[in-house]
C-alpha cells in the first residue's frame, strides 16, 4: 500500500525489501559484502549534511574507500542512489510514526500525535524530507515493484480514520476522501515549518499552531457527522 493508503494506487515501499534493497541500511555497519546498503547509508549522510544536490555518487563511493565503479555496480547514477536514499526515509518516517503513537488509544488524541510526529520529522531532517517528496523521491518510488513492506505512513493515518468511522466520531460521508485532505493539510504545515514561516520559527510557535490546525482539521472531520 501507499502513502495515500487504499484511496490511491501510488505506492510507497516503508520497510523490507525493494529490488533487494534493505530499507534500513543503517540498522548495521558496512561491510564490503553488502556495498549497495553502504552507499545509502553513506548518501544518507551527505544528504543531511549537503543537501542532495550537494554530493556525487562518486563522494559516496570515496567516503566508503571504494571505487567509483564498484559503486556504479549497483546504482545507474545517483538519481537512483538518491531515489533508494528515498525509500529508506519512508522507512525512518513510518518507524518514527508508530514510536510515537505508542500506548495512545484513543483516536482524536491518536491523530494529534501522528500531525505533531510527521511535523517533528520533518523539522528535525529537512533535507532528507525534502528528498522524500521531491523528483528523485515519491515520484519515482511509485514506478517501483510493489513488495511486501510495512505500513506507511497513510495507512497509519487511514487505520485511524478509519477506527474514528466505527466510533461513531466521524460519518462515512466525511470519511471519503478524508485521507488526502488530512495529509495534505499536515504535510503543508510541514513545508512551511521547515521553510521558516514567520510565526514558525519555534517549537513553542509550531506546536501551538499545529494544535489549531489539528482542532481544526478534526472539527471539520467529527461535524460532518449525519445528523
Amino acid at each position: 500500500m501507499g502513502l495515500y493508503g487504499k484511496e490511491s494506487v501510488h505506492t510507497v515501499y516503508l520497510t523490507g525489501y525493494v529490488h533487494g534493497v534493505n530499507t534500513h541500511p543503517m540498522n548495521a555497519p558496512y561491510h564490503h559484502g553488502d556495498l549497495r546498503n553502504g552507499l545509502i547509508a553513506e548518501g544518507l549522510r551527505l544528504v543531511e549534511t549537503a543537501g542532495a544536490d550537494g554530493f556525487s555518487l562518486r563522494e559516496a563511493a570515496r567516503g566508503l574507500g571504494v571505487t567509483a565503479n564498484a559503486a556504479y555496480r549497483h546504482f545507474a547514477d545517483k538519481s537512483d542512489l538518491l531515489t533508494a536514499i528515498a525509500v529508506h526515509g519512508f522507512a525512518i518516517l513510518s518507524d518514527h510514526l508508530q514510536a510515537s503513537l505508542g500506548a495512545t488509544k484513543e483516536n482524536q488524541a491518536r491523530l494529534r500525535v501522528l500531525g505533531g510526529a510527521y511535523v517533528a520529522f520533518a523539522v528535525a531532517r529537512p533535507e532528507l524530507f525534502r528528498l522524500m517528496f521531491g523528483p528523485y523521491g515519491l515520484c519515482q518510488i511509485m514506478r517501483l515493484p510493489q513488495t511486501n513492506a510495512g505500513p506507511s505512513a497513510g495507512q497509519i493515518l487511514n487505520g485511524i480514520l478509519g477506527d474514528m468511522v466505527g466510533q461513531g466520531l466521524m460519518s462515512v460521508t466525511a470519511r471519503d476522501g478524508a485521507l488526502l485532505r488530512v495529509w495534505s493539510s499536515i504535510h503543508g504545515f510541514a513545508l512551511l515549518a521547515i521553510d521558516g514561516l514567520e510565526g514558525l520559527e519555534t517549537q513553542t510557535k509550531r506546536d501551538t499552531a499545529l494544535q489549531g490546525l489539528m482542532g481544526f482539521i478534526l472539527k471539520g472531520l467529527c461535524d460532518l457527522k449525519p445528523g
